[in-house]
């Protein structure tokens, strides 16, 4: 790797806090990194996106362990200990894995990731399944948030295994479109499930008041600062992004003096990195 390319790495890993020296030394320091950097998943999902379990272990080669008694069992604790304290707002966005977005980005995320039609559209339209629409009947009908037993109950999928499936179906469905909010409530070990826009109705309207453009912008100024650069085409796939537009708000940085285009070390074609102030 040449030196300006493990300049650029080594800033964003620091960044990032996945280096021994900036590692974070629990749950207590994640709400102001989640603030920070806007986007963070729980567990490594891509490597254009920070993630929660590698800035505890300070190691961006950190692999994950399927046992309670280990460094992924207590971040996979991090989903109560966050959730009951809004350090963010928590979804299936990255590679439709368990991600948290800071209060402030989560507006631009939605314009650019959610789909903020009405579940009666959704359905008439052909958009999502009876499956997936019955339990936005039944969250519609509760008024507000029901755990995973309730929602089950209320919404037609009874005990069994085939039932299971096919509520973890519907729920995939509603999850990579965000229209579900689930969260975590103190004293219950169970999660809350409601829909986006009856929990969060407030960043739901803030999301419509943006056009896709400023959306974007809004993003990239959070998240290029603190990874240092972007590689366009794994970005746009992981968070269901077109390319193309993705590269459109990028280069409007480089028209602001912002951004350079650079190739980097292990990436095809050319990165965005960033030049502007650190933060």
């Amino acid at each position: 790797m040449t030196q300006a390319g493990e300049a650029v790495t080594q800033r964003r890993l620091v960044n990032w806090r996945q280096t021994p020296d900036t590692r974070i030394a629990g749950d207590e320091d994640a709400p102001e990194l989640i603030e920070q950097l806007g986007i963070i998943t729980l567990y490594p999902a891509s490597p254009e996106i920070p993630n929660l379990y590698q800035a505890y272990m300070g190691d961006p080669n950190a692999k994950t362990e399927a046992k309670w008694d280990s460094p992924s069992g207590i971040v996979y604790s991090w989903r109560w200990t966050l959730g009951r304290r809004e350090a963010g707002f928590y979804g299936a966005l990255v590679r439709k894995r368990p991600t948290f977005v800071s209060w402030r980005l989560l507006p631009a995320v939605l314009r650019l990731c959610a789909d903020l039609r009405m579940p009666d559209e959704l359905y008439d339209s052909g958009v999502i399944s009876s499956a997936a629409y019955r339990i936005t009947q039944a969250l519609e009908a509760a008024g507000g948030a029901l755990t995973t037993g309730e929602l089950r109950a209320a919404a037609g999928f009874p005990a069994g295994r085939e039932q299971r499936a096919a509520y973890l179906k519907a729920v995939e469905e509603l999850d990579t479109r965000l229209l579900l909010a689930k969260f975590f409530t103190s004293g219950d070990d169970d999660a809350q499930h409601a829909l986006l826009y009856l929990r969060y109705r407030e960043y739901v309207d803030a999301a419509e008041r943006l056009t896709r453009e400023e959306a974007l912008d809004q993003l990239l100024r959070v998240y290029l600062p603190n990874a240092v650069y972007a590689a366009p085409t794994m970005l746009a796939r992981h968070l269901r992004l077109e390319e193309a537009e993705l590269c459109s708000g990028l280069d409007r940085l480089v028209g602001e003096g912002l951004v350079d285009k650079r190739t980097l070390p292990g990436y095809k074609g050319e990165c965005y990195v960033w030049t502007g102030d650190a933060h």
